[in-house]
């Protein structure tokens, strides 16, 4: 199956973009999305540290995919 990834903040700038294709088993979760996204060494550090979600909903890593959703990778902010 085909998901959209979403990249937020530094990890847009690790990534070199904002949004990525990935194709995964039908089975998938987003802990093999993460697993697929840490071959990336740019990425691999910063994505520990990050919030995931599908839509609108903040998701953990067992939570299944499905073709067509779009997961975003969102890094904690800071601020003050």
């Amino acid at each position: 199956m085909n998901i959209t990834i979403q990249f937020w903040g530094i990890t847009a700038r690790l990534a070199g973009t904002d949004q990525r294709a990935l194709a995964l088993a039908e089975t998938a979760t987003v802990a093999d999305a993460i697993r697929l996204l840490a071959q990336d060494a740019a990425l691999a550090g910063e994505l520990p540290r990050c919030a995931y979600a599908v839509g609108a909903d903040i998701v953990s890593p067992d939570h299944a995919l499905k073709a067509g959703d779009e997961l975003s990778v969102l890094p904690p902010v800071s601020g003050g």
